[in-house]
């Protein structure tokens, strides 16, 4: 009854705060009716796609999976045997099968720690494992995750359905949103490229902004996302944290990705789009980030040369596996990495958008802005500050005079050629 698998290159541990890559291995057991069996397989298959091994015994593995069967009273018991034994490993346990959907109460006053996995619900077995699937990731610093749970994906005619609802209604600026948007799809077998191919084909003229994506869930679509970019409808604007220029340092936050993947991304981008913008965050001082690591960021930045850093001084969050890890940075020296990072991401978005002044650039107005001017986007995404009010939602064409830190300042030379209302986030 018992559902193996064969071996495989021995891999580190990921779990209760490893600092290692996250491959890991894992055994299932499965009990039951051939459809026990047929999701056990499912889940080894998914397991494995995303580079994982599959153990032949609890005792070798990182982690364990146990597909139930609740059929009769013995069955029950024997299920509840088994939980017993593979959590006494001391190992991450999935309870999935029949159990975790009929009797949850009775799971979890057997093994508290469990993470349940009802019938039907098999592909969320990568997440469980922590093998950073649907915008999930193990992040050892952040909260986000603890608080707001998985990430579903809506269907993508929802999306488009209301999406040509506002562009009906005259909205030009539409903004796809979600805690990893590289990630959509993932959970209903689709991705964001096809979402934005499709929003791209409604009629009307409108522009959309892709939010931010992980590198982790934005490689493997690297390909079918630059070309859905293609699109003029689509803002040529990048929001791809990185969070440290140091591999080793990613490992500690389990990022799960490594500084050339970062690159790779940022030059498939470019690559396609010279003028593109690219927005990043960076956390400065996590724990055990020497000097060399920080000046490995700072590298970083000086070859990617992001018109946007979000710098972010690292803090402890309880709950998080960081806020206990060895190595924790001293206040002062977190705050002298962030002043120098800060005062070098200044410097070079300064010398970006100075470099634009002069050009003629086609652009939306997006919202009102003080004292008489008028807030509008460039195709790029990048903030012009134009020197006159107009009304909101009209493409036209500004000229640069002045470039600044955070945005430029232009004046409007065309004439307006589409009106919306005030832009909404799909």
């Amino acid at each position: 009854m018992r559902h193996g698998g064969g071996n495989g290159p021995p891999r580190k541990r990921f779990f209760a705060g490893a600092a290692s890559r996250p491959f890991v291995k894992v055994y299932f057991e499965a009990h039951g009716c051939t459809q026990n069996y047929g999701e056990a397989r499912l889940m080894r298959q998914a397991v494995e796609s995303r580079g994982h091994s599959i153990a032949t015994t609890p005792g070798e593995a990182d982690a364990n999976v146990l597909v139930t069967c609740t059929v009769i009273e013995t069955t029950e018991r024997t299920m509840l045997g088994r939980m017993k034994a593979l959590a006494a490993e001391g190992k991450p346990l999935v309870v999935a099968g029949c159990m975790a959907a009929a009797q949850r109460d009775l799971v979890r006053q057997a093994v508290p720690a469990a993470k349940l996995l009802p019938p039907r619900k098999w592909p969320q077995i990568v997440e469980l494992l922590g093998a950073g699937t649907v915008c999930a990731g193990r992040c050892t610093y952040c909260i986000t995750r603890v608080a707001r749970g998985r990430v579903s994906s809506y269907p993508i005619e929802d999306l488009v359905s209301r999406i040509r609802v506002y562009v009906a209604t005259g909205i030009r600026d539409i903004k796809l949103t979600g805690q990893d948007t590289a990630a959509y799809g993932m959970d209903v077998g689709t991705t964001l490229a096809t979402l934005v191919d499709a929003v791209t084909r409604i009629d009307g003229e409108f522009r959309v902004r892709v939010g931010m994506m992980d590198p982790l869930t934005a490689l493997p679509i690297l390909p079918d996302l630059v070309r859905a970019y293609v699109s003029p409808k689509v803002y040529k604007f990048l929001h791809l944290p990185v969070q440290s220029g140091d591999d080793d340092v990613l490992d500690a936050m389990r990022r799960e990705y490594r500084v050339a993947d970062f690159e790779r991304i940022v030059s498939a981008f470019r690559t396609a789009f010279p003028e593109i913008s690219l927005a990043t965050d960076i956390i400065v001082g996590f724990p055990g980030e020497t000097e060399d690591a920080f000046a490995r960021t700072m590298d970083l930045v000086r070859r990617t040369r992001p018109d946007v850093v979000n710098v972010t001084r690292f803090s402890p969050r309880a709950g998080t596996p960081a806020a206990t890890m060895p190595g924790q940075i001293v206040g002062w020296r977190v705050k002298e990495r962030s002043r120098r990072l800060t005062h070098l991401r200044v410097s070079i978005a300064r010398e970006i958008h100075e470099g634009l002044v002069g050009r003629e650039l086609p652009i939306l107005t997006t919202e009102p802005g003080k004292a008489g001017t008028t807030l509008a986007r460039t195709d790029a995404y990048r903030q012009v500050v134009l020197t006159s009010e107009e009304p909101i939602g009209e493409f036209g064409v500004a000229r640069i005079l002045a470039g600044r830190e955070a945005d430029l300042i232009g004046e409007l030379i065309s004439a307006p050629r589409y009106r919306r209302s005030e832009g909404m986030d799909a």
